[in-house]
């Protein structure tokens, strides 16, 4: 399905597909655990199978069915991509982070980075906070380096809103396990949830994608400091040098 086409013509907004679940997942691979502050401090791009465990959990929640790619109009590359999941509040069943930080994750670089997310998570339980039981999380948001500072980030959180929206009325994408290629056949196909997102959720970070989820809208509510992180006996702060913090926000969409 496609959302959006710039003015200029150069770059489209559409669902994630079958076509593009390859050029999506190189984002990621190239563009997202080289640069983004908490796969750099826990050091993901020095381990390969860190990488391919962490791109497994993109092709996990591409299965949502709300995820969005940009594409190049002219070489129709994906060059930016947002992959989305759907969270659903339960009572009796453990988050899906921690579920997959604990049966999916062999490594230490990849749980730590997936246990991040599920740790900031759990200090702030945004269902709770919106007395909601369904939402979209904004989860890993990467562009190519070449074709950053063209507010391609902006546009797929943006349309990743609208997405979120029209979910209301039924999906608006499907993927399948066949879909995702060779590399993920032998993951378990599952039922997307019947429940629909009454609000968008992320963890900004970096102070680009907190300057994004800050020009939507979205509502900070926690900010920490990866001073309380720790990889390998150092600091997230000590390995980067700097402190951006990190943010959880949230937009309620109705």
């Amino acid at each position: 399905m496609e959302w959006f086409t710039t003015e200029c013509g150069k770059y489209r907004i559409e669902s994630l597909s079958a076509a593009t679940v390859p050029g999506a997942l190189n984002v990621i691979r190239v563009a997202f655990f080289p640069d983004e502050f908490v796969c750099q401090s826990t050091e993901v791009n020095k381990n390969p199978i860190a990488v391919e465990e962490l791109l497994e959990l993109c092709a996990d929640a591409a299965l949502d069915g709300v995820s969005l790619v940009a594409i190049e109009t002219a070489t129709k590359e994906v060059v930016s991509v947002a992959f989305n999941k759907l969270q659903i509040a339960s009572s009796t069943e453990k988050p899906f982070f921690e579920i997959f930080a604990e049966e999916r994750c062999t490594q230490a670089s990849s749980r730590a980075v997936v246990q991040f997310m599920a740790d900031i998570d759990s200090r702030i339980n945004m269902f709770e906070k919106y007395q909601e039981d369904c939402s979209l999380e904004i989860m890993f948001l990467a562009t190519l380096r070449e074709y950053r500072k063209h507010k391609l980030g902006t546009m797929l959180c943006k349309y990743s809103i609208e997405l979120a929206k029209k979910l209301k009325d039924g999906p608006v994408s499907k993927i399948t396990v066949e879909d995702l290629g060779a590399e993920y056949s032998k993951m378990q196909s599952r039922a997307v949830t019947t429940k629909y997102p009454k609000l968008c959720q992320a963890l900004g970070t970096g102070i680009g994608t907190q300057k994004i989820t800050n020009y939507l809208g979205f509502t900070v509510h926690l900010r920490v400091s990866y001073a309380e992180f720790v990889y390998d006996g150092k600091t997230y702060l000590e390995r980067m040098g700097y402190d951006p913090h990190c943010e959880a926000v949230a937009l309620k969409l109705y």
